[in-house]
């Protein structure tokens, strides 16, 4: 077992488990930590002091608005690269938030704008509730019809949302300015049964009567029975988004999921605070902090990803929440194809069977009940499981006849050939142990370790049983392929002894439900990428 240090458990994998608990602990502190603080500060715990800071307003709400229209620039600029209507919608999001919260700032009363007036909080709920819809819709399927259609028009939906925020952050700061009156009753901001359209001794000029309906009808939306409507939605919606992406991250860690689900959360507690706090008091201004590190979140996401992966597609790809099918066709990139077309080429009377043994690995997994990210792994793991044969002379490999002794050792070499190669990929080293160990055997008699029973991992488990199966079906030069039932016995009278039991049943109701061969030939991993 020399040489194995790098693949057997060891404290290296130790010391990533430990790291993503601690990410996981510290994502359940982010989460709970802010919601936790204002539930005990609303409940009467901890005081929940006025603190009218107008100035202090002004500022945070500006900075959130920047960091909005930045992460929502980076998005509509990757939504013209990416044929997904996901990430336009994304960014159409943090752009209608960045500007509906720009202009809650600007109209921050006491700074530009002397009256308290019904813009203010008009488009703080508004700000939310935009980017809520528009984020419940980037978790969709991402080739719906809407998608599509979205895609095909990006270019007028930008402009679209763009001049329309133009337009309501004109209107709103010309009536608000219409309105000269000192900042008294700062309290009422919020406070949407105490509401003034503006208050007595306000100062109009003579023209002012189109820019007074305006407040009107801003204050009649904000005083409508369906605000606390429109607020409940606005916290589902948000809800639902903030699970999407904490399940994500679940399935596939990283620091931009990571940043996403935190966002998306802070985003939710933004919102409840807002609905359920007094205006200018310190539970009301934790609807603003969370909101500041939800963008802050994002944005650091962003920049992270942006420096590990140097490339905004696979960042904003990153993102998205999809599923287990999208998940795969993304999981198959250009190096994996041209790995296996090499393997293929030097060993032709096996082509195909890496992408048949994929697709039988991810279908087994599948049928197993394993989550999306395991799918996905084994899928690619299925590609890459014979990659070591590259290194195998192309004279034992195409030999028609017996292999010697010393070929067929040469031969079981190729696992750890393998792994060895992929070691040096960091996005490819969760497929060592189904690479390395797909040879390996319950009863201890496969190699290249020897290792048994429950110390083979499933990934392994999976995949040696898809192998096998695969090369009984296949011809070889040394042997006709063999018949449905004749390739069943021979898996069921290994189960339990030398193959997994599960995976040989789960093989067998995948290939009664799809049949064998498959309909539709499975195109080559040359073909995936042309």
């Amino acid at each position: 077992m020399a040489g194995t240090a790098s693949f057997l458990p060891s404290s290296s994998n130790g010391r990533r488990t430990l790291k993503f608990q601690r990410a996981d602990s510290l994502l359940v502190l982010a989460m709970a930590g802010p919601l936790g603080l204002w539930a005990l500060v609303r409940l009467g715990v901890l005081p929940d002091p006025s603190l009218v800071l107008p100035v202090s307003h002004f500022v945070i709400g500006t900075v959130v608005s920047c960091l909005a229209v930045l992460l929502a620039g980076v998005l509509v600029l990757a939504a013209s690269q990416l044929t997904d209507g996901r990430v336009l919608f994304i960014g159409l999001a943090f752009l209608c938030l960045s500007g509906m919260f720009l202009v809650h700032a600007l109209t921050t009363p006491g700074i530009l704008v002397q009256a308290v007036t019904p813009w203010v909080t008009l488009s703080s709920q508004l700000s939310l509730t935009s980017a809520a819809v528009l984020l419940g819709l980037s978790v969709g399927p991402g080739q719906s019809r809407l998608h599509r259609w979205l895609v095909r028009r990006r270019g007028w939906a930008i402009g679209g949302v763009i001049g329309g925020l133009s337009l309501y952050g004109i209107a709103a700061l010309a009536s608000a300015l219409s309105i000269g009156q000192a900042p008294a009753e700062m309290a009422t901001l919020h406070d949407h049964t105490a509401m003034p359209m503006y208050a007595s001794g306000s100062v109009e000029s003579p023209d002012a009567l189109p820019l007074r309906n305006l407040n009107t009808l801003a204050g009649m939306l904000v005083q409508s029975p369906l605000g606390p409507v429109i607020g409940l939605v606005t916290l589902g919606l948000l809800l639902t988004a903030s699970v999407r992406y904490v399940r994500r991250y679940g399935q596939q860690r990283g620091v931009l999921l990571w940043c996403m689900a935190a966002a998306t959360c802070w985003l939710t507690g933004a919102q409840l605070a807002l609905q359920f706090s007094p205006v200018w008091h310190l539970s009301w201004w934790s609807y603003h902090l969370m909101l500041l590190a939800a963008l802050a979140a994002a944005v650091i996401g962003v920049n992270r990803a942006y420096e590990q992966q140097g490339s905004l597609g696979a960042v904003v790809a990153g993102m998205l929440v999809h599923g287990a099918v999208e998940r795969l066709e993304r999981a198959y990139t250009e190096v994996i194809a041209a790995l296996c077309a090499t393997v293929e080429a030097k060993d032709p009377y096996t082509q195909g069977h890496s992408a048949r043994v994929a697709w039988l690995a991810a279908r087994i997994a599948a049928e197993l009940g394993l989550p999306p990210q395991e799918i996905s792994r084994l899928y690619q793991a299925g590609l890459l499981h014979d990659i070591g044969k590259i290194g195998i002379p192309d004279a034992v490999l195409q030999k028609p006849g017996r292999l010697t002794p010393e070929e067929f050792a040469l031969i079981r070499e190729h696992p750890v050939r393998g792994a060895a190669i992929l070691q040096h990929v960091r996005s490819l080293v969760p497929l060592l142990p189904a690479v390395r160990w797909h040879h390996e055997r319950l009863d201890g008699s496969g190699y290249p370790d020897g290792l048994g029973g429950e110390d083979i991992p499933l990934d392994a488990r999976i995949m040696a049983v898809a192998d096998v199966f695969d090369a009984l079906t296949s011809a070889r030069p040394y042997r006709a392929a063999m018949s449905l039932e004749e390739a069943f016995a021979v898996l069921l009278s290994e189960a339990g002894t030398k193959l997994d039991p599960d995976c040989v049943a789960a093989l067998r109701r995948v290939v009664a439900h799809y049949g064998w061969p498959l309909a539709v030939e499975l195109p080559s991993v040359v073909a995936l990428h042309a």
